[in-house]
């Protein structure tokens, strides 16, 4: 019989390729950690961004190809270093700039402001935070506002030669009726007498809503001789209490040249 061909060699099974290395999500973590602290200029997320930096690289050294995401953790660490002295340097600075505006603010609380009248007549003596305007009252001759507590100052001033005979108590209730009449819930406390640059004067309080605000008033007739001057010193009922002092001061500050 004879010799049967040898058999064909079987075909070699080609090795098992290795499983792809997955990200270690700690390196994700630290760059997306890196990221923000560089963006939004916070330190703190630098910190934890290292700490989780060197972890994943530690862990992906020690994976034997198992774990990816070097360059990210690589990235991460770089960027997040990087922010240190920015942050620092950031930090400086916005400490400084709080301590400017803290001295500003405590030499506008001690500064004497002169808020004078357009013809120079008419003054008030405010803190630096007040401000002169000219928007509040056509018929004011002098309009001063403080805007971060919502403060306003005006005086309307009737010159004797132009108005009729009135006395001190008569302008002073004529004024009063008819803010109690322009407002919506209004009232007022009894007029005081009392006396503001060296003039009698009367003063009263009144409280009423306007245009959707509930206001209260520091309503003063100052009679100088040759003019009546009404000042209208004012803020939301709101707050009231806490500035009454303020506007009260500054209404007393009223001088009138002659």
């Amino acid at each position: 019989m004879a010799d049967e061909p040898p058999s064909p060699p079987l075909p070699q099974q080609p090795a098992p390729s290795p499983p792809a290395a997955r990200t270690d999500p700690l390196a994700i973590v630290s760059l997306v950690l890196a990221i923000l602290s560089w963006i939004s200029c916070l330190l703190l997320a630098s910190i934890p961004a290292i700490i989780c930096g060197h972890k994943a690289r530690s862990r992906i050294r020690r994976s034997n190809g198992a774990l990816g995401g070097m360059n990210f953790a690589i990235a991460a660490l770089i960027i997040a270093y990087l922010e240190i002295p920015f942050g620092v340097l950031g930090g400086i600075m916005l400490v400084d700039m709080i301590r400017a505006e803290r001295v500003r603010l405590k030499e506008l609380a001690v500064q004497q402001k002169e808020i004078t009248s357009e013809d120079g007549k008419l003054k008030v003596t405010t803190s630096g935070f007040w401000v002169q305007r000219t928007d509040l009252n056509k018929r004011a001759s002098l309009q001063a506002s403080r805007k971060d507590k919502e403060l306003y100052v005006i005086v309307i001033s009737y010159p004797k030669s132009t108005d009729s005979p009135m006395t001190l108590e008569q302008r002073h209730q004529t004024m009063r009726d008819q803010m109690t009449k322009d407002m919506a819930n209004s009232s007022a406390t009894t007029p005081v007498s009392i006396t503001i640059d060296e003039h009698p004067a009367l003063q009263d309080e009144i409280t009423g809503t306007q245009k959707d605000s509930v206001l209260t008033f520091l309503h003063s007739t100052v009679d100088d001789g040759d003019s009546f001057h009404q000042i209208l010193a004012w803020t939301l009922k709101s707050r009231w209490d806490a500035n009454k002092a303020e506007l009260a001061d500054v209404t007393s500050s009223f001088h009138s040249e002659k």
